[in-house]
């Protein structure tokens, strides 16, 4: 633009001379250089003449391109990136800065298969858009969703109440409550990570705990019914866990239940961080992830109750994560899904070892997870191809073709860029490729 301009600046300018050596030469009677052009009587006479038509001429066409060049300089100043647009949406570089946090990795999603390994929001609702009455709540740390008979129960790691809503995402709907008191304990979050419901019972997993009596931190499962009306719940058991964590940060975040073959219920935690640590140099090592088998053992004499570590499973290395915030298991044919809040994705596989048939009932000490046929896929972009779902902290399956998840609220302070603020604390339906 700056050259352009320059160019039209100097052909103005030679246009501009050009009449005037002309009109100078034409005053130098005598000089036969120019005659064919009549010389005034004098210069009194000259200032009251007509210009001759070809000076006006060059006159006008002076003019035409010095407003062409003011035009392209006010379109430069008032829209600097007009022309830059397609580029934009089409290169892999960064876009400028006007447009905030640099783009995404864009041959994700230009190298023609980004339909094929990414979910399709099918559709979903911001958890303060659910309730009527949210009983104080300001805020929806969402942490785990599971579906029970088509009706949706969900936990927040801010909240001692269960969510329940049904699968339809109805705002402001009646059938839209929480169960149980938010501020059961005023002066702690309850750190709710996991839930599952079996035969009548939810069991909450709380991610990490200080225990007082042994200066270490393990996770607790809350085992709780639901009172008649349905609106309240009780504590039937609440038990720590014998794994031991390195401190209140990285703990369970997910879990699924299975049955062993001497039908004891055993409960799979996924710990969030690679190599279940929180120590910077071992969280984040991607691909080392972790779930641990565990089943509750009670002393006959006091009713102490912990539940103990049955084995250390690995979770697949094609589950190439920076963390792990979620686990799913259907149980009619042991697809396991498992997420990354912080990479957006989500990896689905099986859950393999010896099983009876009839029963269901797992052989323990043979499970693992199956890669052979797993896959990874991308949740949405944005049109920058960047990341929107960042929060990601519980999944479901609704069925074979579409899976439900729950978003955690958008980190503060600058620790997460402004796109992630739509999704978080809302509820997400998606459909698989």
């Amino acid at each position: 633009y700056l050259n352009a301009f320059c160019n039209i600046n100097s052909t103005a300018t030679k246009l501009i001379v050009l009449p005037k050596a002309a009109d100078s030469m034409n005053r130098n009677e005598g000089t036969g250089l120019i005659d064919d052009v009549s010389h005034p009587a004098d210069a009194s006479s000259s200032r009251g003449a007509s210009v001759p038509a070809p000076q006006r001429a060059r006159l006008i066409a002076v003019g035409f391109v010095i407003a062409a060049a003011v035009a392209l300089v006010i379109s430069l100043v008032t829209d600097p990136f007009a022309n830059d647009e397609e580029q934009i949406i089409e290169s892999s570089e960064s876009p400028p800065s006007i447009l905030g946090k640099k783009s995404g990795d864009m041959s994700i999603c230009t190298d023609g298969h980004y339909s094929k390994r990414t979910l399709q929001k099918a559709y979903e609702m911001p958890y303060a858009a659910l309730f009527r009455d949210r009983r104080g709540q300001k805020k929806f740390e969402a942490s785990d969703v599971i579906v029970v008979n088509d009706t949706i129960y969900s936990i927040c790691d801010s909240s001692w109440a269960i969510s329940k809503f049904g699968d339809e995402l109805r705002p402001f709907s009646a059938e839209n409550v929480q169960i149980g008191d938010p501020e059961r304990d005023p002066e702690d979050e309850s750190g709710y990570e996991a839930l599952m419901h079996v035969d009548g019972t939810f069991y909450v997993v709380r991610e990490s705990v200080f225990h007082d009596e042994t200066s270490t931190y393990h996770a607790i499962i809350e085992e709780l019914t639901l009172t008649e009306d349905g609106l309240d719940y009780v504590i039937e058991d609440a038990c720590s866990c014998e794994f031991e964590f390195e401190g209140d940060s990285k703990g369970f975040e997910g879990a699924i239940a299975v049955r062993s073959m001497d039908d004891k219920l055993t409960i799979l935690g996924l710990c969030e961080g690679n190599h279940c640590s929180e120590t910077k140099g071992k969280k984040f090592d991607r691909g080392n992830g972790k779930v641990i088998a565990m089943q509750k053992d009670t002393d006959d004499d006091t009713g102490d109750c912990k539940w103990k570590t049955v084995r250390e499973i690995s979770v697949p290395s094609s589950a190439y994560f920076k963390d792990y915030s979620a686990i799913s298991m259907r149980e009619s044919d042991n697809r396991v899904l498992i997420t990354s809040q912080e990479d957006s994705q989500v990896w689905i596989g099986s859950l393999t070892g010896d099983q009876q048939e009839d029963s269901g009932q797992w052989d323990i000490d043979t499970l693992e997870f199956d890669e052979g046929h797993s896959k990874v896929y991308h949740f949405p972009k944005n049109d920058l191809c960047q990341t929107i779902y960042c929060n990601v902290e519980g999944i479901h399956w609704m069925d074979d073709h579409s899976v439900i998840a729950v978003s955690d609220k958008m980190k503060s302070r600058g620790k997460q860029p402004f796109q992630c603020f739509d999704k978080d604390q809302s509820v997400h339906t998606f459909v698989l490729p």
